[in-house]
């Protein structure tokens, strides 16, 4: 039986192959099939992991140290990003086998789950998530803010690098018994942090050394400043009359109440009110509106299958237009293509 030469084009991860085939000619279309089905899911895994091709741009940047670069072989990676700009789909859910992952919020809010709860942190907070933890974004979306984080372990039976056995194993010990996982902190926590990175980034004679006494008291700091707290957690404190404004604002996100009417509310100036708010809760009382106002309309869109002219109504915004851009502001992604990407996989990877 006669054979035919097919030339068919396949993508690997850095460039395009061609591949030349020799085979029955009734089996041509089939395996042409099978190797474009093949160069749809690579496609497709490329979408996905928005990091891969990720370039600093006005108004994202984000660096980051694992593996060789990273100065510390305990230290499985040291990252830093400052978004004024959300970015859709940044943090997916992920979890770390034997890993401790510690992040540090400079300025903005983000908001995570970690297992079965949902969590809010701010300007001057820490979050340590534990091993084999479950954890993301509640929506996927890297809000904007200023963000440093790590990933280390702790030897099963040696001492981390530096320290000897029994110093390691009070570190240890100490981790396991934090029972909350979220505290303020002092700014010589944003200090270790910082050197870490500017070591990396220069890598200077003795930056090691620099780093892993740096990494060290990293550690040291956050088990004291957890102790302070007594065994309870320490936040941001957030006032009664803030507290109060927050309420009144959940209560209404239809019809959010003015600046005007919040500060008389609380009964203090308006400009004293505002102030007051970006430090406590961490950004502007509209910032803060918008923020809720656009998580319930992604819930509404996503979990209600609503239509995007009802949602937009539903929630007070004076027009459509206004409202996708401030859904865009906030998530990196417009309503439109939200609703695309939920009916993509509502019909499967390539429909029905």
């Amino acid at each position: 039986m006669s054979t035919h030469t097919q030339y068919v084009e396949a993508n690997t991860k850095d460039k395009p192959i061609l591949l030349r085939i020799s085979i029955e000619p009734k089996f041509i279309q089939n395996l042409t099939l099978e190797i474009n089905f093949l160069n749809r899911l690579v496609n497709m895994r490329k979408k996905l992991d928005v990091w891969e091709d990720f370039k600093p741009e006005l108004g994202r940047q984000h660096v980051s140290f694992e593996g060789e670069r990273s100065l510390l072989p305990e230290l499985k990676i040291l990252g830093w990003l400052r978004f004024s700009r959300a970015f859709d789909q940044a943090l997916k859910p992920d979890v770390h086998e034997q890993e401790y992952e510690i992040h540090y919020i400079v300025k903005g809010k983000l908001n995570w789950w970690v297992e079965d709860k949902n969590y809010s942190m701010r300007s001057g907070m820490v979050m340590i998530i534990k091993p084999n933890e479950n954890h993301g974004s509640r929506t996927g979306v890297l809000e904007p803010c200023e963000h440093y984080w790590l990933r280390f372990s702790f030897p099963e039976k040696d001492g981390l690098p530096g320290l000897d056995v029994a110093e390691t194993q009070l570190l240890r010990e100490a981790f396991i018994g934090f029972k909350y996982r979220m505290f303020s902190v002092s700014s010589s926590v944003w200090n270790q942090f910082s050197l870490l990175l500017e070591e990396h980034r220069l890598r200077k004679p003795h930056s090691a050394t620099v780093c892993r006494a740096a990494f060290h008291h990293l550690l040291i700091l956050l088990v004291r400043e957890y102790g302070r707290t007594n065994g309870g957690i320490v936040v941001n404190q957030i006032s009664a009359n803030i507290e109060e404004s927050i309420i009144t604002i959940e209560q209404n996100l239809s019809n959010p109440p003015s600046i005007e009417q919040l500060s008389k509310l609380v009964g203090i100036s308006e400009t004293s009110f505002r102030k007051r708010f970006r430090r406590e809760v961490g950004c502007s009382p509209l910032t803060y509106v918008n923020q809720r106002r656009v998580e319930k309309a992604r819930y509404l869109l996503c979990a209600e299958n609503s239509c995007i002219k009802e949602v937009s109504h539903s929630l007070g915004f004076s027009s459509r237009q206004y409202f996708s851009t401030v859904f865009k502001r906030v998530t990196g992604t417009s309503p439109g293509r939200l609703n695309q990407k939920k009916n993509s996989v509502g019909r499967g990877v390539f429909g029905n």
